[in-house]
């Protein structure tokens, strides 16, 4: 009996330590997310979030075309379409999806805020332009005073921009100048039946309007803003996700970084991927023209300098959608 016994003290013995070793395998982490241990901080899905746009090719590669996993193996990435920058920061702190990819406005305006929000790396440049109508009498800013501007949607990055331009202009917005918001697809219609005097968004639309509506640059994607070096698309998360799985973020910018050099290695074919990509999710297309236009004006990278960010901040608190924001530690980094 005591041989018996202690045979199967030694089983049940064995299969406690069988069970404390699995264990760290399977346990959940402090975000719901299962862990797989292929990385440090063993997550086996991320969901991201975003708004399908050219501006931001590398969700649109990494989630589509598989290259995310094909760059940080054991992990599962799924794509979630959301309608734009607020409802991503929304998804996030919902805990419904772990990265996110918008403007830089919304971002900057929850850290400034809350600070729960960090950046994790930037995803272009450039691409947002104000257009009227070909035969507009329109010529400068001024002539804009008592007409109506369709932006992409209020409060958002683009809007901070032309606010912030037709104050420059010595024009008060929502008081000399009226902003609504009009969905970027719908801007050259919007444009050719005068709906709206002006249109402005992000690429593709500015170039969409101007083939399609015959449509005029008042401000092109350079004159808007700091010669076009503007971030217009960025990637971000919850501090609470990049302090518990700093590993993660790490191979995740080097992902994003990769997937981005990629893309510029070859221009024609890199955009040409971005577009794909784009017209799958978006279930829309472009004409050629369009997306030559369009492409032409933007910049793909990863790069995220805080000043720039912070002059940024301090653009948008000088046109009165958000308040004034010291932005250190917006940037994560990951230790």
């Amino acid at each position: 009996m005591r041989k018996q016994e202690a045979a199967s003290w030694c089983m049940a013995l064995l299969g406690i330590l069988a069970l404390a070793g699995c264990g760290g395998n399977t346990n959940s982490t402090d975000n719901g997310v299962s862990s797989t241990g292929t990385t440090s901080d063993d997550l086996k899905s991320v969901t991201i979030g975003y708004n399908p746009a050219i501006v931001q090719p590398q969700p649109l590669i990494g989630v589509e075309e598989g290259e995310y996993g094909k760059h940080i193996s054991g992990v599962t990435f799924e794509g979630k379409q959301l309608k734009a920058g607020p409802d991503v920061v929304q998804a996030l702190r919902a805990d419904a999806i772990q990265i996110g990819s918008s403007g830089i406005g919304p971002p900057l305006k929850a850290y400034g805020k809350d600070g729960d929000i960090v950046m994790i790396c930037g995803a272009a440049t450039g691409g947002t332009e104000l257009s009227v109508a070909g035969n507009s009498t329109i010529k400068t800013l001024k002539d804009l005073k008592g007409k109506t501007i369709g932006v992409n949607q209020l409060g958002s990055t683009v809007d901070a921009m032309v606010r912030y331009n037709l104050i420059k202009a010595g024009l008060t917005p929502d008081k000399d100048v009226r902003l609504i918001a009009v969905d970027p697809p719908q801007q050259a219609d919007s444009l050719q039946r005068g709906d709206v005097d002006a249109v402005a968004a992000p690429a593709p639309w500015p170039s969409q309007a101007q083939v399609k509506a015959k449509a005029r640059t008042l401000l092109d994607w350079k004159t808007i803003l700091d010669n076009g070096n503007y971030l217009a698309g960025s990637i971000y998360t919850t501090k609470a996700f990049a302090q518990a799985h700093p590993d993660f973020i790490k191979k995740f910018v080097e992902a994003n970084k990769a997937i981005t050099d990629d893309l510029n290695k070859d221009a024609t074919k890199g955009n040409a991927r971005v577009l794909a990509a784009w017209s799958k999710v978006s279930k829309k297309t472009l004409p050629p023209d369009v997306a030559a236009k369009a492409f032409a004006t933007i910049h793909f990278t990863t790069d995220a300098k805080e000043a720039d960010l912070q002059r940024f901040a301090d653009l948008t608190a000088q046109v009165g959608l958000s308040k004034k924001a010291d932005l250190k530690g917006f940037v994560f980094q990951a230790k």
